[in-house]
């Protein structure tokens, strides 16, 4: 392949992964290792050169040369189509997407980070319950805890609004693990990272003796004014990405990351900032681990992760406003969801905007289980509500599909 050839790969509108160079004949692509060394080391010659479509960020990397991320036509069209449905919108409603529903946003925010937690049919979101969960000093469950100290970690950022160096990070990762760590992942006393190796999946965390220098580039890159001025909206989520790659606990490393992003986008003032992340990566988990793997296996390609981000954050910018426009037409009819019911609503829309669908795929939406007959009561209440269409299938099973009457903003297939 001519190098003409790689530069339209790495600067055109899709950005293919090493899976569908490799494997993918549907695009065409049947790369060999040598083409895909080839594509890599383009890559890297261009950065070598200060390409200026090339961002190349001052953080410490300890299997790669650089870590950086490529401002060719599939970023940009993503960073543009989300910021101008953004624009959009806060000129029509005089108010960000995010400032009308932020209880909802919040509360998604908070139990999106508890496992299990929307496993059971009674899920657990009214404002009553956190409340409790709040004001209770003497919790057991662990869930409950885990709530409470992402109420105490919100409540820390928002009420400190703390500048973003190596004490206050730790002060966030100790409220974030109050209670919830075993003895072994616990860090000795005084100490401000882990101590030893650790593992994630395929792919190993920086070396402990690395970590203070790799989170130092991290502290000097943020508190550097041109780097929010340079990077905007996307900086958070830098960062979110370069704290999972360092690894500089032996757990809470997810948790502790995602709330960096929420803190970055608060002191930084972020109006823009998609804020409903921690909720869409807890709907999708694979698509969230599929963009950092992508990301590990070009050499700390940030263009995976920053896209992933950015496509993610139009799907739930156009999910929410559907549901704005939901509650409007409930509003004519006299009816009210419960707390729950908008919960698993939201499940169905944002994983099967448009066919048809059984309960047991309900369930896998809602990521766990209940019993069939609490399964289709909930849906059956749906169809009442006019919000699904029930049909049946060749099985005699009953099925169901969002009623495109209601979506007022449609998803890409």
């Amino acid at each position: 392949m001519e190098k003409k050839d790689y530069f339209k790969l790495i600067f055109g509108a899709e950005y293919y992964t090493i899976d569908d160079l490799r494997y993918n004949q549907k695009l065409g692509f049947l790369f060999s290792k040598d083409e895909i060394a080839q594509f890599l080391k383009e890559k890297e010659s261009l950065l070598e050169q200060n390409n200026k479509d090339i961002e190349k960020l001052p953080l410490k990397t300890f299997n790669s040369k650089y870590c950086f991320y490529v401002n060719g036509n599939y970023l940009l069209s993503n960073y543009v189509e989300y910021l101008s449905a953004f624009v959009e919108d806060f000129q029509v409603n005089q108010k960000t997407l995010f400032a009308r529903n932020v209880n909802d946003i919040i509360m998604s925010r908070v139990f999106s980070e508890v496992e299990g937690t929307l496993n059971v049919e009674n899920v657990p979101t009214t404002h009553k319950k956190v409340k409790d969960i709040y004001q209770n000093k003497n919790l057991t469950d662990k869930n409950d805890i885990i709530i409470k100290n992402m109420l105490d970690a919100m409540r820390f950022i928002s009420k400190e609004k703390p500048a973003f160096n190596k004490d206050n990070l730790l002060k966030l990762y100790n409220i974030l693990s109050s209670n919830c760590l075993n003895d072994e992942d616990k860090l000795k006393e005084g100490a401000y990272y882990r101590d030893d190796y650790v593992s994630i999946g395929d792919f190993d965390g920086a070396p402990a003796s690395m970590i203070e220098e790799c989170m130092d580039t991290l502290f000097a890159f943020v508190n550097n004014p041109e780097s929010i001025k340079r990077h905007k909206s996307l900086l958070p989520h830098i960062c979110h990405y370069y704290i999972l790659y360092i690894h500089p606990y032996f757990d809470y490393n997810g948790r502790t990351a995602r709330m960096v992003s929420f803190w970055l986008n608060y002191i930084f003032e972020i109006n823009n900032a998609p804020l409903f992340m921690s909720e869409a990566i807890n709907d999708n988990k694979q698509e969230y681990y599929r963009a950092l793997t992508n990301t590990r296996n070009t050499r700390n390609d940030l263009t995976y992760f920053l896209g992933y981000i950015l496509e993610t954050a139009i799907k739930y910018n156009l999910l929410y406003k559907n549901l704005e426009g939901i509650k409007e037409y409930l509003s004519k009819t006299g009816d009210t969801l419960t707390s729950n019911e908008w919960v698993y609503l939201k499940k169905i829309i944002i994983h099967n905007s448009i066919g048809y669908f059984t309960y047991k795929d309900f369930f896998e939406y809602i990521h766990g289980t209940m019993t069939k007959q609490g399964g289709l009561k909930v849906l059956n209440s749906f169809v009442e509500y006019n919000l699904l269409i029930k049909g049946i299938n060749r099985k005699k099973e009953n099925i169901y599909k969002v009623n495109p009457d209601i979506l007022t903003y449609k998803f890409q297939k």
